[in-house]
Parts: structure tokens; sequence; C-alpha cells
């Protein structure tokens, strides 16, 4: 039993048993299921919709109930015609369907999209003999190839009952097999054949022939503008010699019902060239070849042939020689339209004469024709003369010409110029005031040692070349000299003088005059402290002149070739001070009968021309006491020290000590210092804490520790006697070392200025106040005041 599903899209309602339901604004619907055809109900009777408590209002029309087709099924079919496909058949069956089955087919084009067939179907319907009755249908619908096209198609079938409704609802059937139609191939060849497109000959028969059979065949023909031409495929090509330019465009097309296709396309063109047929032209056969004149430098030369002479177009090539060619390249077409033509601009690189050949070549044939003439030329040198030093060349004139040379340089200096026709000659050759005029095409000058001074550092060496044609423009190399030397050092002071007073001003000024540029440095000699230092070829360094500003000033001039310096010493008068660096005790401590040493770090200027040494309760100048020694060592200026040495110390010795030091400026320095007593193990061990050898000292100790803990123990007793008793002696001898050698143990024994600050002495600090506790007298005024 078929189903259907009947829509009412009026609002209608079943006439049988109304019922009522919400209608919404504009309608109702009614859905009936598993409807068919022997339903009790008759389903083909007028339907009313009545509201639920009013008048009937719609009557709907008559309700039809179909039956969906079954078994459908497509076929295609290929009609032929002397054996070539003329149309294909696309027919459409189902084996039951009600009412009567209506058709609409489509193709698809290489798996594109559908497309409906426009064409009408033609249709047949029978009974099938049941009640109720059905029908078998079918359908059909031709389409002739040119209307298909070229492609590969497929078709789609769709059969349904001829009811009002969608034939989308039913499942299209796909046609059991697809069909391709595609045009034949033709090509043409042609006898004799064509030479890069071109017939050599004056006529040649050309044949257009199917090269592959189409889907459709059809057959091979020739055409011209849309009109046929030739028989049978065969056509006959002549060269009309009253237009040698001629170009017909032929087409070998395959013809069939598809329509037509082009397969091939013929141009007939024809090559040719005629005999002494190409002219030359050229400038006046002599030319200067000037460099101020590009203008008139180049020789034009123009080379043509008529177009009724020759086909196709033809290349041109140029030799200065006739024997060299250029490449060949394309030509122009004259103003006139009449000629092929092409010009050649001949500028050579030197003088002479030269035959130029115009050769006129037929591509296609391969054939060629020449025509000469010849030209002079008179041409200076291209290039400026070349100067040459060493390995290095230069030319022409350049701020980059350039050569760098180191005074005192010992070589030549080359000038030489060539090329030109005829020969570039008189060549001179000038540095400075040194002039060689060459002879022929070459001049050189030779440096010896000392011409090549410092003072040459920038002059330009010039040589100039002459050329018989008047026009050597270029004709002149300049090379300016680079001479590298050395910085010569000035160095003043301002004022000019070299002793000065405290907080005085003083300007230090240093110049240098050296190649590459120089670099100036103010440093101080004995301490290398480096003031100041600049790249440029002055200096200036000012100073507020203090105590300490004693000194050797050292300015310095440097370069890559070498460095020079100049010294200036100057001095600050001031008077004698203890040194900043100096570090006092208040006592010095002494054996009896030994030598007890000290001293004092001072600085000033001028040096000490006064030392004076007193006990601070008795006036008597202890320096001419032969066992009392005062020596006084300079330093690095304006440091110095100086040393006291007071020999086989007594009980005498043993009280305070006042140091006087002066110079003449200012007032004089003071210094007292407390001569103490010690005994001899107090000084040894003193000695022994004063050496920087803690593992002796740890040793002591142990030694000291081990005599009290293992008295009673004699043979230990014995070994550590005769331990301490060898320490003993190498302390006692240290310390006598110590004694002779004080604090000026280290300071090297001789007067004058130390080179560096590490000679300066290190002495044995001593506190510049009495032992009793009074302070420290830099001057005998101060120690008057203070008492």
């Amino acid at each position: 039993m078929s189903l259907i599903v009947l829509l009412l899209l009026i609002t209608c309602w079943i006439p049988v048993q109304p019922a009522c339901s919400p209608v919404r604004e504009g309608g109702s619907t009614l859905t009936i299921n598993s409807v068919s055809r022997t339903d009790p109900l008759d389903m083909e009777v007028k339907w009313t919709c009545e509201p639920c408590t009013g008048d009937s209002i719609t009557v709907c029309d008559k309700l039809e109930v179909y039956a969906p087709p079954e078994s459908p099924s497509c076929t295609l079919r290929e009609n032929t015609e002397s054996g070539d496909i003329k149309s294909v058949t696309v027919s459409c069956s189902t084996s039951k369907v009600y009412p009567r089955a209506r058709c609409r087919i489509y193709r698809e084009k290489d798996g594109g999209n559908s497309v409906e067939i426009a064409t009408n179907s033609v249709y047949s319907h029978t009974e099938t003999g049941e009640t109720p009755v059905y029908y078998r249908s079918q359908c059909s619908v031709t389409v002739p190839v040119q209307e298909l096209g070229e492609g590969t198609y497929s078709f789609t079938g769709y059969i349904y009952p001829g009811v009002t409704g969608d034939p989308a609802k039913v499942t299209g059937t796909r046609a059991d097999k697809t069909v391709t139609l595609s045009f034949s191939q033709a090509s043409h060849s042609c006898r004799p054949q064509a030479v890069q497109g071109y017939f050599l000959e004056e006529s040649t028969t050309c044949t257009c022939s199917l090269s592959s059979d189409g889907h459709p065949r059809g057959s091979a023909q020739w055409y011209k503008g849309g009109q046929q031409v030739g028989s049978s495929g065969t056509l006959v090509v002549t060269r009309d010699k009253s237009n040698p330019e001629q170009i017909i465009v032929y087409t070998c097309e395959a013809v069939s019902d598809l329509g037509r296709t082009v397969g091939s396309t013929l141009t007939a063109k024809f090559a040719f060239i005629i005999t002494d047929s190409v002219e030359v032209e050229s400038t006046p056969d002599t030319i200067n070849l000037c460099d101020n004149n590009n203008s008139n430098n180049q020789a034009q030369v123009t080379c043509r042939v008529s177009k009724e002479n020759i086909n196709p177009e033809p290349t041109f090539s140029f030799s200065s020689d006739g024997l060299n060619f250029d490449p060949s390249y394309s030509g122009t077409v004259s103003g006139d339209g009449s000629y092929f033509q092409s010009q050649f601009s001949l500028s050579p690189d030197t003088g002479g004469e030269y035959q130029m050949t115009c050769r006129v070549t037929n591509t296609v044939l391969n054939t060629w024709q020449d025509k000469r003439t010849v030209i002079t030329f008179r041409k200076p040198p291209p290039a400026p003369p070349q100067m040459t030093v060493g390995s290095e060349s230069y030319q022409g004139v350049s701020p980059s010409n350039i050569v760098t040379l180191t005074e005192g340089y010992f070589g030549d200096v080359t000038c030489r110029v060539e090329g030109g026709y005829p020969a570039a000659h008189t060549t001179q050759l000038k540095c400075g005031q040194l002039v060689d005029t060459g002879a022929g095409h070459t001049a050189a000058l030779s440096f010896k040692t000392d011409q090549l001074t410092r003072e040459m550092n920038g002059a330009v060496c010039t040589c100039t070349s002459q050329h018989d044609s008047g026009c050597y423009s270029n004709k002149e190399t300049q090379l300016a000299l680079n001479v590298l030397y050395a910085p010569k050092v000035t160095f003043t002071l301002d004022p000019a003088q070299t002793t000065f007073s405290k907080g005085d001003n003083l300007e230090l000024k240093c110049s240098a005059q050296g190649n590459p540029d120089t670099t100036l440095t103010l440093t101080t000699k004995e301490t290398i402290e480096n003031l100041t230092n600049v790249q440029s070829t002055e200096l200036t360094h000012t100073l507020t002149l203090g105590c300490m500003d004693t000194g050797v000033y050292v300015c310095s001039g440097q370069n890559n070739q070498g460095t020079n310096r100049t010294e200036i010493s100057i001095g600050v008068r001031c008077p004698q001070q203890l040194s900043p660096m100096f570090n006092s005790k208040p006592q010095v401590d002494a054996v009896t009968g030994e030598n007890a040493k000290f001293g004092i770090q001072i600085y000033g200027f001028p040096e000490p021309s006064t030392l004076t040494l007193q006990k601070t309760e008795d006036v008597t100048n202890l320096i001419y006491s032969p066992r009392h020694t005062l020596k006084y060592t300079a330093g690095v200026a304006p440091f110095g020290v100086v040393n006291v040495t007071i020999s086989d110390v007594v009980e005498a010795d043993y009280t305070n000590y006042t140091l006087t030091v002066d110079n003449g400026v200012g007032s004089a320095l003071i210094y007292t210092v407390y001569l103490n007593k010690v005994n001899t193990s107090v000084a040894w061990m003193e000695s022994i804490a004063s050496k920087e050898d803690s593992f002796k000292i740890v040793a002591i100790v142990i030694s000291i520790i081990a005599l009290v803990i293992i008295a009673g123990l004699i043979i230990v007793i014995i070994f550590l006697l005769k331990k301490n008793r060898g320490l003993k002696e190498r302390l006692d001898s240290q310390y006598r070392v110590t004694l002779d050698t004080g604090v000026s143990a280290n300071l090297p024994d001789r007067p004058g200025q130390y080179e560096t600050i590490d000679d300066i002495p290190s002495t044995t600090p001593v506190l510049v106040e009495f032992y009793t506790g009074t302070g420290q007298y830099e001057t005998i005024q101060d120690k008057a005041t203070t008492s």
C-alpha cells in the first residue's frame, strides 16, 4: 500500500467527524497518515472547513492520491549516421505508477553542474491490469550533438506521478552510460617545407589532414578568413613578387557536426635576397677623436637595403678590420618605410685607419652581402699619464691620489704615457723643485736620502704629456706627497722660569708637529703620573703650585713614526715639612752599648741646608759629636729622608732629642723623639716580633712552655736548651743587623732624586712629640709658643 501525505493548505477540516482545534490567524493544517487508494474513505470528495461554532467557510479542492514510481531506470542510446554519431537519446521508465508519470531529464558536462534538457519528452503509458488502475510509463528525449558540444556527458532522469507536486520528492536515476564527444585533430604539412616559417621557393603545396579521430570524426579542410579554400585539404601557395612583404594566414581545421576547430595555422611567407642591393654611407674619412669634444669623437656608419630586395628583415653586423664581425643584431626601418637600415658608431680605443665592413644577412637563407668603406682616426691616449712610486701607480687628477712615504725615503718617481695615434710624447715630471723633461714618453725623478724631508709633506708631483692632435685634454696626473715623520716637541712655561713660590699659577705649554696626527702627553718624570693627554698638536695645562709640585715634567709627542719628549724641571719654594706618608712613634727603643737609629721622611724645596740634633735639656749641637751622625738622602722630588744614628748608646743618651731641619725657606722643621732604654731580652723579643716570621715566634713560645711543663725531663730539657741557644744566636745576629741598618736598611745610599716613587725609603715610624706627652713642633716659633 502506497503511503501519501495529504496537506491541506487552506484551513479545511475532516467532513465526517468535525473536531475543533485552535485556528491560527491565516489558516490551519490537517494531516492524514497512511492514506491508500483502497481506503474505505472516499478521498475524492469535497472537503469543507468550519469554525467550531459557526457555519462552513471554505470548500477545499478535490484530493488526489498518487503512487510513487516503482523500479525507475534510464538508458542512453547513440544515434549514428554513416558511422558518425548525430544525436543521443535518453529514455526513462517505471513499471508501476499512478497517475501517468511525468519526466525531467538533466545533463552534466565534464562533472559540472546539472542542466535540464529543454527538449520536450516523448511519453508512452500502458495500464498494468490491476485494480485500482496503475500505469507503466516511459519517456525519452533526443538531443543533437551540435547542441551538446565537445565534452563527456552523463544524464539523470526524474520520473514522477503526473500530479501537482515537486519531482524532487523522488530520487533521480542515472543513465546506464555516458557519452564523450570530441573534435578530431587536424594538422598540415608542406612540400617543400618552410624554414623558420618562410618558404624558400617560388611556390609550395600544403596538405591539411586529420591527425587523430574525434567523436564524431568529420573531415579536414583549409580556411582563409572564414572561407573554405583549396580542394579536399590541398592548398598551393605562390609568392607574389609585387608584394614582397605579403603575409597570408590559413587555418587547417577539423570539421564535424560539433562544428569547426583549428588544428594548425599556416602563415605563408617567402624569404629572398637580391644580389648587390646593400648600400653604405659614412661620415668624413678623417676624424680627430678628442677627449674634450665627445660629440665629434665618433664615426657614424649607416648601412641599408631596400625592402624590395630582401625578406624577412635582415640582421646587420660590422667589422673594423674586414675579418672579425660584431654579433649580429636587428636594424630599423627608415623614416619613409622603404629600407631596413642600421647605424654603427665607431670610436676606437686607439687611433689608426679602419676598414669598416657592413654585412647584411638573410638569417632564413643563411646568405649575406658585404659592403666596405675606410675611415682614418687620430686619437690621443684614452687615459692620463701614469705616475708610479714603488709598486703603486696613479692616474689623473683626484683628491685620492696620495702617496705615503717616510721621511728620508730613497727611491724613484716615474711617469709614463702610452697609447694614442700617433704616440704621445714630451712628458714632463715635476716634484717640488725637482724637474725632469723626459725624452719620448717616459720621465723619472730620484729621491736621495736628504731630499725627501718633512718640509715636502703636502707637495704635489705633476706629470704632463702632449699629443700631436692638440686635443689631449686628459694629459695631466697629480700626486700629493704624504710624508710621515716623528713629532718635534716644544715645551715652554709661562712664566718662563723654573723656580716658583707656593700659590703661583703656572701654565705648561706643549706643542708638536708630526705626521700622522700626534698624541701629546704631559707626565711627571719620577712618578710617571699622567697629568693630561690630547690628540692634538697643542696641549696646555695650568697648575696652582703647591709644595708637592716640585719635580721634572715631561711632554711627549707620539705617533706611529716614533716618540720624542722634552723635560722641564721646576721647583716650588717651600719649608721642609713632614711627609704625609710618614707615621711617627713617641719613642725609639735602644740597648746600651748598641747603635740606635731613627729617621723622618720630609718634603720641601730646596733641599735642607742645615741639620741640627740636640738633647732637649742641652743646646749643644750633637752633629759634631763622633757618636752622632745625621744624614739627608734625597728621594723623588720634593721628598727626602733624614737618618739619625747614635753609636754605642750609654746611659746619658736616654732622653728627649730635638731634630731641626732647615732649607732657608720659612720656618725650620723641629721634630722631637725620646730614646727609650730596653734590656737585651726585650730587644731580642721585639726583634723577633718585628720579623714577619710567625712560625719562628710560635716555635719560641712553644719552647718556653715546654721548658716550664717538662722541667723534670732532663733529656728533653737538654734538647730544648740546645735548640733555644741556637735560635737565640740567630736572633741576636739578626738584631745586630737591624741595629746596624736601622730605618735606612733599605734606603739607597746615594744623593739626588729617585726615579720612581717605589725608591722612597720606608723608615721606622716615629711619633713627633716628647715622650712626656708634649706635641710636635714644625718650627722653632711653634715650640716657643707651646712651651
